[in-house]
């Protein structure tokens, strides 16, 4: 077998590859006694054809048998005889063969990037702040007291003021040229002064007295979410009925035990407080730790195989697609460049190849590893949270190498750990950067 390598990128590489004639006319022979025995060639009994009128009658079946045994097996055997980690299978270009040649072809294929990072340790990263103000924890205070509040009916005659929730009846007729289609009469609770109710609610019912007719005309945006509507001239007939108010509970002992066990309102404040400790925490610790990884992909500059990209461009496709659908979107029927959206894909994908190839090697380099004990506890953890029995969260990470990427996305939280607790790691008021 005669091999040459050639650097197409760092990355990208060809093998052109002969294999002797003798070795291609052994397998033919090997292929056609396989046909032989199952072929029904006219003037022979079955499986009677002589291997040489079974070569003629089905060269074409058997030449292209021959090459699906033949290629990947020579191009395996010359990629290990190199040491060549290939990235995934190759594409076979410029196949030249002739009954009686050797068989020619060149396999076009990606490596794994030869990496040597060694200033993975002592990076300097900024740690943000995790210090709940007062004013932080009063902001929780009165959202609460709005989520508790009640609407209560405005008992005496007045107007209509800002912050009024109003209780409507309407009926509309969507005007086109001569013709006017009528809206169904209905009801509603519009919200005075509040950036989703409509200007023309607002305006025509702000000092309106209860039972006060109103009508008005409404043109709507081309692109108003309501598709009946969108691009539609509506003449609204409303009639306010009901006012209500929402009557905000007070802040003390009484409010905080209605929400929990707490016996005083200075318990809701301290659980508030820790709460949001914790939240800011976790959340500055997952922001060191891209960090830690940005510094390291802008500090290690290396190609990357642009397969594994595109296989990460199709998996943040798919985990779009599955948001998606479960917020109950069609993701089929939505108007968008689906095109532009996977392009827009690239540049992180980039970003997260890179950064797994970084930490993979980091995780050889300090011999960071996971044991099946490890899995089992992201096992039982999976199963907690998804209230599913840990033999069913098994047998579906069982599918599609699962096992394999929970594993590696434990190692690579290992792998994050480490470089966290090396890092120079420097408090947000001090931090120069």
């Amino acid at each position: 077998m005669k091999v040459e390598l050639n650097d197409i990128s760092v990355c990208k590489k060809a093998l052109d590859i002969e294999i002797p004639q003798e070795i291609v006319d052994n397998e033919i022979t090997g292929i056609a006694k396989e046909f032989a025995r199952r072929a029904r060639v006219p003037g022979f009994r079955p499986g009677k054809a002589p291997v040489p009128v079974v070569k003629t009658r089905y060269k074409e079946e058997i030449t292209s048998e021959m090459m699906q045994h033949l290629l990947p097996r020579f191009f395996s055997e010359a990629a290990d005889e190199r040491k060549l980690e290939i990235v995934d299978s190759p594409n076979f270009e410029n196949i030249d063969y002739a009954i009686g040649s050797p068989l020619k072809f060149r396999a076009v294929f990606e490596v794994y990037p030869s990496l040597n990072i060694s200033n993975y340790k002592g990076i300097p990263v900024e740690r943000a702040s995790v210090t709940v103000e007062d004013s932080e924890v009063e902001e929780t205070l009165k959202r609460l007291q709005q989520d508790n509040a009640e609407m209560v009916t405005v008992e005496e005659e007045r107007a209509i003021k800002e912050g009024d929730f109003v209780e409507i009846s309407f009926q509309g007729t969507i005007v086109e040229g001569e013709e006017k289609q009528p809206i169904t009469p209905d009801k509603a609770m519009v919200e005075i002064g509040s950036p989703s109710t409509l200007k023309e609610f607002n305006d025509n019912l702000l000092g309106a007295q209860l039972n006060d007719e109103k009508t008005f005309t409404i043109t709507y945006l081309p692109e108003y979410p309501v598709k009946h509507l969108a691009g539609k001239t509506v003449e609204y007939r409303v009639k306010p009925e009901t006012i209500k108010e929402k009557k905000i509970p007070e802040l003390n002992d009484e409010f905080a035990q209605g929400l929990g066990e707490f016996k005083t309102l200075e318990d809701l404040r301290s659980k508030i407080r820790a709460d949001m400790e914790k939240h800011k925490q976790d959340h500055a610790n997952e922001q060191l730790r891209d960090k830690l990884l940005e510094w390291l992909e802008q500090n290690n500059e290396f190609e990357v195989p642009d397969s594994l990209v595109q296989r990460q461009i199709q998996v943040r496709m798919q985990r779009l697609i599955r948001d998606l659908a479960r917020q109950g979107v069609n993701p089929q029927r939505l108007d968008v460049d689906w095109t532009k959206i996977r392009d827009d894909q690239l540049k992180q994908s980039i970003r997260d190849v890179k950064g797994s190839l970084i930490l993979e090697y980091i995780a050889v380099a300090e011999n960071l590893t996971v044991n099946d004990e490890e899995v089992d506890e992201e096992i039982e953890k999976i199963a907690a949270e998804t209230n599913r029995p840990q033999d069913k969260v098994r047998e579906v990470l069982s599918r599609d190498s699962g096992l394999t990427r929970l594993s590696n996305q434990i190692r690579n939280k290992k792998t994050l750990d480490f470089l966290q607790t090396h890092a120079e790691i420097q408090p947000a008021s001090t931090a120069t950067g």
